[in-house]
């Protein structure tokens, strides 16, 4: 079987890795993948917006089954320009109609896909995303640090230059409201823009002791940059279903993340959320004092989030995430 993807897996970002997970995993079953849209193919797996209407019916006349990955849909706080959320939601949703299967991230990701067909559900499978055990694990190296500090990490592919400024300018406000505590610092790490870094700097926030925006984390070194952290603080809303929560509970990190999105969905009880005025027209506000409040509670009560999270992690295995798709690829392929 030749299984293809419309993305090579080398680079940052969400998808990119799953597309190198689960390539490898075909890989490994025997099987053949392409990173070409125009490649001929038993069965091509898109993602988000990133397989052209044309390509799809070509696979299509060629016999090709065709699976739709549904993360989420472009939120209009995404771009100023609108017009290009109304592509990029229009692109998606002819990748839907086309597909033969859609398989969705969380429960969250198929609530939010009726908003591109008016209100109607959309039949699919929700899979969510799991880890690899052996590589996001509490044993191993970590990064220099304080031993006298609590390390609250932020790390992220950041996204588009609106939704790094929102998602930094938040990590900020809460730094701030934490200043006068000088048992805890954070560190903001991974991809995003010079305008953005620049927030950080021009904030000065004494409790903010490491910054890095010009490069992204290699995917490898994660587990390290994980294990160094007490707390991982997650911000960015209304996400599907977070490769990063679930590395970091199965390196053993407790989260305090958003109430929005799949966020509370993939932490169960495992994990605290900030309550927030939910929106997808406009970013959505976040109560800071809720989401100061939460940081401390998980640090007052850190043993009871440690054994919590290693329980949680168990529901999000890579293995098992792999063998559901491999399984829905050879139902697909057996109809």
């Amino acid at each position: 079987m030749r299984i293809g993807f419309p993305i090579s897996p080398e680079g940052p970002g969400g998808v990119r890795t799953w597309v190198k997970i689960f390539s490898d995993y075909c890989i490994a079953k025997g099987d053949a993948v392409s990173y070409s849209i125009s490649d001929p193919v038993d069965v091509f797996i898109t993602l988000a917006n990133l397989s052209s209407l044309s390509k799809l019916k070509e696979h299509k006349e060629r016999g090709a089954k065709i699976i739709h990955r549904m993360d989420g849909i472009f939120f209009k706080y995404l771009y100023d320009d609108q017009n290009y959320i109304k592509k990029f939601n229009q692109e998606i949703r002819d990748s839907i109609e086309i597909a033969d299967l859609v398989i969705y991230q969380s429960d969250f990701s198929k609530k939010i896909t009726s908003f591109l067909f008016d209100g109607k559900d959309i039949p699919g499978v929700i899979i969510y995303n799991g880890a690899d055990p052996n590589i996001f694990k509490q044993e191993g190296s970590i990064l220099s640090r304080p031993d006298n500090k609590k390390i609250v990490l932020s790390i992220a592919y950041w996204g588009t230059p609106l939704m790094a400024d929102y998602s930094i300018k938040n990590i900020l406000a809460v730094a701030s409201s934490l200043r006068e505590r000088k048992d805890i610092e954070f560190w903001i790490l991974g991809a995003a823009y010079p305008k953005t870094e620049k927030f950080i700097h021009e904030a000065a926030l004494p409790n903010v002791t490491r910054y890095e925006l010009r490069n992204p984390v290699k995917h490898e070194n994660m587990p390290e940059y994980i294990r160094t952290a007490d707390i991982i603080l997650h911000i960015r809303p209304n996400e599907a279903c977070s490769n990063l929560i679930i590395e970091a509970l199965h390196v053993g990190k407790p989260v305090v993340g958003l109430d929005l999105g799949g966020t509370s969905e993939v932490l169960g009880d495992a994990g605290l959320t900030a309550q927030c005025v939910q929106s997808f027209e406009t970013f959505p506000e976040v109560n800071v004092k809720d989401l100061t409040g939460k940081i401390e509670k998980t640090l007052q009560e850190y043993d009871h989030y440690k054994v919590k999270v290693k329980e949680r992690a168990q529901l999000f295995l890579q293995e098992e995430m792999c063998g559901k798709y491999y399984e829905q690829i050879n139902t697909l392929m057996n109809t």
